[in-house]
């Protein structure tokens, strides 16, 4: 429980313990005038034990930080209005604002990125397209090399045959 919590409870008692005194008071009764005796008895031992003393002190020191943190939360939520009041006009400035803000600082947008997404697909498939016909070219170039160089062997081949025959 927290420290309010108690002393609002420490409080209900003694009100109710008060209205009970006085109520029996005020019908002047037996039961009353015996009570009252022995309360005066005892509050008088009691007032007169140091601990008592102590404890008085200790909740009159206890009461007034009480009282600070009551003063504190007060001026904690003063400010925090005050705190939502400028960020709901921050807000309301930039909702107002917005796309001149975004034109003089120059900022991205949702729309923004869309289009780049758009363009880096069409350059990734353009790039893959390219890729896929130029495969295709160094394969063809690869097979006319190959083809070249079979030829020219067997070039190379029939003239050696045909020198071969003349010596």
């Amino acid at each position: 429980m927290e420290s309010a919590t108690v002393l609002a409870i420490i409080i209900l008692v003694i009100a109710i313990i008060i209205l009970i005194y006085y109520y029996l008071q005020s019908t002047n009764n037996p039961y009353y005038q015996a009570a009252h005796t022995q309360a005066m008895g005892i509050s008088n031992r009691v007032a007169q034990e140091e601990y008592v003393s102590n404890i008085s002190d200790k909740v009159n020191d206890w009461s007034g930080k009480v009282k600070d943190r009551v003063q504190d939360d007060e001026y904690f939520e003063e400010n925090e209005s005050k705190s939502d009041a400028v960020s709901k006009k921050i807000s309301q400035f930039i909702d107002e604002q917005s796309e001149q803000l975004i034109d003089d600082w120059d900022l991205v947008t949702h729309s923004d990125i869309d289009d780049v997404i758009k363009k880096y697909d069409a350059l990734e498939t353009d790039f893959n397209d390219y890729k896929t016909s130029n495969d295709k070219r160094i394969d063809e170039l690869e097979e006319s090399i190959t083809n070249l160089e079979t030829r020219l062997d067997n070039i190379d081949g029939n003239i050696n045959d045909n020198t071969d025959e003349d010596t």
